[in-house]
């Protein structure tokens, strides 16, 4: 009996453990939220199918315009932070929300001349030309200090930070729906006020730590441009495989009320793909500290791959679990024909948790080339596919297009990825240049 015990007391004590036990509930707590509200969110007294069917259209839309505007700078500081000095860091840092809110403007006036086509397909009120836009700077910006917390080890802030936000924007959705009867606009003006609230404290961090500097080089402007191109049809390669069923299946026409059950099945579903984001917040910079230090070795790395789909997969079953739980007894019975798409939606988000782990090795390096061309073929491939399986076979088609996209991701990462796992043995990095051979950098 004892043994189990000082197991588990084995477990809590383990500083590595609690740091990834405390990013899986800091990332879950959103969701657990959700999940805890979803019989308010199906309740059709506050919101119907068809809204969630509206709400499901609104997400993939801010989903697809947040890489255009941040252009892949978000994985480009992360990186930066382990390269450069910090006041380097800082002008890189700083130079990017000037290029991101260039994006943000652009995009809105792109959006407004475009209002009434999207008005007519997608049944959007003409705000949602400036609204988008300006939801995705505050996503960028706020996805910045997430990125920083992460970095600098401060996980108890990352915790704080990250559960305050999902406090903030349920609450004020909850009170708008409830009291207000505001419908899916709650739901919208709670993800606006959490994200004003975050970017408040976003701002105040970076000043407190000297982040903003405000010198920028044109060669800093371009650097993150030739990286962000690679990203965004990178960023654009995760829609196709996921978000963009939802209009893919408006595009033809499928039912609103049918798309917010399927909306539903995927929101349970992507529990495993939010899990293994949790865990990728511990891996992630553990990783790359061993590279950058010269620490990293072939039989290191497979270790650390090997540990993490443990932990994948012990969690996706978890997931799997609960997901069972909510449609039987959470979640109002009409949604129930919904579940054969979860274990879908499942399964596909495992694979592309897996698959994430080997493509922070390309992030890392800013290896462009072999990004653009796994993000280029992968984004062909899922139109192809999508448009046949969701032509022929509707929200099923859906689906499994993005199984099967899922799954030709994954032989592409491996056929791209090899040469660059092989050359991380034994890199070390030397003010910012990676290097091979220690001794020609002057490492004594």
């Amino acid at each position: 009996m004892m043994r189990p015990i000082n197991y588990v007391k084995g477990i809590l004590q383990n500083k590595s453990a609690r740091s990834v036990g405390t990013y899986i509930f800091t990332n879950f707590f959103a969701k657990g939220i959700s999940f805890l509200l979803i019989p308010l969110f199906t309740n059709p007294k506050y919101l119907t199918p068809a809204d969630n069917g509206l709400l499901s259209l609104f997400n993939s839309n801010m989903v697809l315009l947040a890489p255009f505007v941040s252009l892949g700078m978000i994985q480009s500081s992360t990186a930066d932070y382990y390269k450069k000095t910090k006041g380097d860091f800082a002008n890189a840092f700083t130079t990017n929300f000037f290029i991101a809110a260039f994006m943000a403007l652009f995009a809105a006036l792109c959006l407004f001349l475009f209002r009434s086509s999207l008005q007519e397909k997608f049944n959007f009120p003409p705000s949602f030309a400036l609204l988008l836009p300006l939801l995705a700077f505050l996503i960028f910006s706020g996805e910045q200090l997430f990125g920083l917390l992460r970095n600098r080890n401060e996980v108890r802030k990352f915790a704080i930070t990250g559960i305050s936000k999902s406090i903030v924007e349920y609450a004020v959705a909850v009170v708008l729906m409830v009291f207000l009867l505001w419908g899916w606009k709650a739901r919208i003006w709670g993800i606006a006020v959490s994200l004003l609230v975050l970017n408040l404290f976003a701002f105040y961090y970076y000043a407190r730590n000297g982040y903003l500097h405000f010198a920028f080089r044109k060669k800093q402007v371009w650097e993150e441009l030739k990286f962000g191109a690679p990203i965004f049809v990178f960023q654009l390669c995760v829609f196709m495989l996921g978000t963009s069923n939802k209009l893919f299946l408006a595009i033809f026409d499928v039912d609103k009320a049918e798309l917010g059950i399927y909306s539903i099945a995927c929101v349970l579903g992507t529990l495993v793909g939010i899990m293994s984001q949790s865990i990728l917040l511990y891996v992630q910079p553990k990783l790359y500290g061993s590279i950058s230090r010269g620490e990293a070795t072939l039989l290191s790395i497979r270790k650390d791959f090997f540990r993490y789909f443990k932990m994948l997969t012990a969690v996706g079953i978890l997931c799997l679990g609960v997901g069972v739980f909510a449609y039987y007894f959470l979640i109002n019975p009409i949604y129930l024909a919904g579940m054969k798409y979860f274990f879908i939606v499942a399964l596909s988000s495992y694979l592309w948790g897996l698959n994430y782990f080997f493509f922070l090795f390309l992030l890392y390096y800013k290896e462009k080339q072999k990004i653009l061309r796994v993000a280029g073929i992968s984004v062909c491939c899922s139109i192809l596919v999508n448009v046949i399986m969701v032509k022929n076979f509707g929200i099923m088609g859906d689906a499994l297009a993005s199984l099967i996209n899922t799954v030709i991701f994954s032989g592409l990462i491996f056929i791209f990825i090899r040469k660059t796992i092989r050359t991380t043995d034994g890199v070390h990095l030397v003010r910012g240049i990676v290097v091979t051979d220690p001794l020609s950098a002057g490492i004594k």
